[in-house]
């Protein structure tokens, strides 16, 4: 397992973390469902599981489920000023575009 993120994300999710000090330390990321724009991931603190793998990087420890990572492989994780932008290595196809045809979507 590997997780890639610039600097600035570093310092977001480290800023988070002591921000919640009674939470635990583990960045969770999994996959959070279909959008309009497609598959989505997300990131929680959290306890690490027996099934879950490990990647340790500029002190931050992340976790994901081993059957999640084995189907959508390694992750990158930047900071958009707003949030975090999360793709992986194997993006699952689903979901639909503006294109598409989705509800809330102005063409």
């Amino acid at each position: 397992m590997k997780v890639t993120l610039p600097q600035t994300a570093i310092e977001v999710l480290k800023g988070i973390l002591n921000e919640n000090e009674d939470k635990p330390k583990n960045i969770r990321v999994y996959f959070a469902g279909f959008g309009c724009s497609g598959a989505f991931f997300a990131v929680a603190l959290d306890e690490k599981k027996d099934t879950d793998l490990e990647y340790e990087t500029n002190g931050l420890k992340f976790i994901m489920d081993k059957a999640e990572y084995e189907e959508y492989g390694d992750i990158t994780i930047d900071d958009t000023g707003h949030g975090f932008l999360i793709s992986v290595e194997n993006m699952p196809k689903g979901g639909c575009s503006c294109d598409g045809g989705c509800t809330g979507c102005d063409n």
